[in-house]
């Protein structure tokens, strides 16, 4: 039979133990003279208070408990949350360690009595499914109950050299984001450093390569609710753009150098065709446009084919419009139904971008001229919309 390690039980006189909050004498005590049920099934559990791991309940799991825990409890997870329940208890908020939610069949690692609305607080360690994050965060918005996902911090070598750098998000901590006044934030906790993570000001580089600010924050130092990032200044937002053009280059390096379709590749084909060596190519062909993230390859990419695209229907900046942005993407992916609203957004700000900042029109769209300055304002504003 499988043992589940649990923070928390009830004694017969219907009190609630968390063990990790005694000496190891009162436990040693407590052991000989009560016995302990699950909160949620009743079933007795054994009290372990041994010299290794964090004091805790073992738990033999059975079905009616098997869907509340839906994984294994690592000594970060069971460390982390109850520095997380001791955090609440710190701040005067009523809050519960392992409750269980009958109408969900969900133990959040921690319930927080709220005002509007409670909320679930849980603290990831080990990799799931992304269904079954998707499918809890339905559950509790459904029932009214705000989630709150906080990820085990990655490993040092994972996070920017500098605050502001790149990181891999993969498509499972993007499950992660939490929304706040100044835009989405993935929240991590290190049980061992007792620090908090800020992943905020996400900018698209491509695939799951992102520019981000990291900020560090202490559990002494965290507020409840949670301190609230900042949105990027415009000196922050500067320091985004030349890490952004240093990827920039190196893509089109890539894709000159060491492009394995060769003269199949359509980014060389359309250089071929405009006669222009590709470390030449406009600044305004590969620029961090809102809703990028949408494609997987960088900017520079999906950029010149629509330039390329408009130039081939005879067009100018100022001629294109919506029909264009959605008729490319049919052109550019052989589609046979309507495209995603996300790609056709994305399309959309760039083509906005291009037309409110155009200087002066040629029948070449890549030789047209672009006032760099009013580009970069409203890249800033539209970072900040994010």
């Amino acid at each position: 039979m499988e043992v589940i390690l649990i923070l928390s039980a009830v004694t017969a006189d219907g009190e609630i133990i968390i063990p990790a909050q005694y000496p190891r004498i009162f436990l040693d005590k407590l052991k000989t003279s009560k016995k302990f049920s699950c909160i949620q099934c009743n079933e007795q559990v054994i009290l372990k208070n041994g010299l290794i791991k964090i004091p805790h309940f073992a738990h033999i799991r059975n079905i009616s408990c098997t869907t509340a825990f839906s994984e294994g409890e690592s000594e970060d997870h069971l460390n982390g949350k109850l520095h997380l329940y001791e955090f609440f208890q710190k701040h005067s908020s009523p809050v519960q360690l392992e409750a269980y939610l009958p109408s969900l069949h969900q133990r959040p690692d921690l319930y927080v009595q709220s005002e509007p609305y409670p909320i679930a607080i849980e603290f990831q360690c080990s990799q799931i499914p992304i269904t079954a994050i998707q499918q809890r965060t339905e559950g509790y918005i459904a029932k009214q109950i705000i989630p709150i996902w906080i990820l085990r911090t990655p490993t040092t070598s994972e996070f920017p050299l500098q605050e502001i750098g790149t990181m891999q998000l993969s498509a499972y901590r993007q499950q992660f984001f939490y929304s706040t006044p100044n835009g989405k934030i993935i929240i991590t906790y290190c049980p061992h450093s007792k620090n908090f993570h800020y992943i905020s000001n996400l900018m698209h580089v491509k695939a799951n390569n992102y520019i981000v600010k990291v900020k560090k924050l202490s559990m002494e130092k965290q507020s409840w609710p949670f301190a609230i990032i900042k949105r990027n200044s415009w000196e922050e937002f500067q320091k985004y753009l030349n890490i952004y053009k240093h990827h920039r280059f190196k893509q089109i390096d890539n894709l000159f150098f060491f492009n394995r379709k060769g003269i199949q590749s359509p980014f060389l084909q359309i250089c071929y065709r405009w006669r222009i060596h590709p470390k030449n190519l406009p600044m305004f062909i590969g620029i961090p446009t809102k809703h990028a993230s949408i494609f997987s390859k960088h900017a520079v990419e999906w950029q010149i084919q629509f330039i390329d695209y408009l130039y081939k229907l005879d067009l100018s900046l100022q001629q294109a419009d919506t029909r264009h942005c959605e008729s490319f993407l049919f052109y550019r992916n052989n589609l046979t139904s309507k495209p995603s609203a996300q790609h056709i957004k994305a399309i959309e700000s760039y083509l906005y971008l291009l037309q409110h900042c155009l200087i002066s029109s040629d029948n070449v769209i890549y030789a047209s001229k672009i006032n760099y300055s009013s580009m970069t304002q409203l890249l800033y504003s539209e970072f900040l919309a994010n």
